[in-house]
């Protein structure tokens, strides 16, 4: 009974870490053959477009790149298929959205 108890606690409690793992990620797209398919949300089309094309420069078939919300901001995460030599071009077509700062307070106003 407790061990019974114990696996669904485990369970419930992936449950709800996997649920915030998504609502974390912004969008995911994938590369395969040297095209881009977006598999979540909704990136900037002019990210796409860059994808294409570092992807046709660098020769890749195939990885994943998911944009995720941290306290920093959105930043991109890549798949293990994707050279290191590679993030740099791919952060470069990435136009992360404007922070929204808002005023800047009393500060700011002069």
């Amino acid at each position: 009974m407790l061990l019974t108890l114990l696996v669904m606690l485990f369970v419930l409690g992936l449950g709800i870490a996997l649920m915030i793992w998504h609502a974390r990620q912004v969008f995911s797209v994938e590369l395969r053959r040297g095209s881009v398919r977006v598999r979540r949300g909704k990136p900037p089309a002019g990210f796409v477009r860059g994808c294409e094309d570092v992807a046709r420069q660098f020769g890749l078939k195939r990885g994943r790149i998911a944009a995720v919300r941290t306290d920093a901001g959105v930043q991109l995460r890549f798949s293990r298929d994707l050279p290191a030599k590679t993030h740099q071009a791919f952060r470069n077509v990435w136009a992360p959205p404007p922070g929204g700062g808002g005023s800047g307070g009393m500060r700011a106003t002069g």
